[in-house]
């Protein structure tokens, strides 16, 4: 949780704005979960 929540914060420092789509290219893994809800977590979705 707190790295999906540190993946959210760089996302919006970085400019992502809810419903902007963030691609993630990620083997199937801990990794991939990180990334999938720190996207979500920041309002973008992901692809």
């Amino acid at each position: 949780n707190a790295r999906a929540n540190q993946v959210a914060h760089r996302l919006l420092a970085l400019g992502v704005r809810p419903d902007d789509r963030v691609a993630i290219c990620v083997e199937r893994g801990p990794a991939m979960i990180i990334g999938v809800l720190g996207i979500l977590k920041s309002g973008a979705g992901y692809v």
